[in-house]
């Protein structure tokens, strides 16, 4: 485990929490096809880069942000920007 491993992790694992409020929140509404879709996927294709890297603890806080982002796609509306 190196420095670079412990301090990417930190940061991804802080991002993880302090959007889990996001999923939780039943009146929150996301960009969906704008923003979670795109980070979800992207989260996703990075958990194996950085696993084969030999950054293990970045892969799995990345893996977990990426989960949280799948549950805000999967739980939270789209945002919608039209006038009623």
């Amino acid at each position: 485990m190196s420095l670079v491993d412990i301090l990417i992790s930190i940061g991804s694992a802080g991002l993880a929490i302090f959007s889990i409020p996001t999923v939780l929140n039943k009146n929150s509404q996301v960009p969906r096809k704008t923003a979670s879709i795109p980070s979800a996927s992207i989260l996703t294709y990075f958990v194996p880069l950085f696993a084969m890297s030999g950054l293990d603890l970045t892969a799995i806080t990345i893996a977990g942000q990426a989960i949280v982002w799948w549950l805000i796609v999967a739980l939270r509306p789209v945002k919608t920007t039209g006038s009623t």
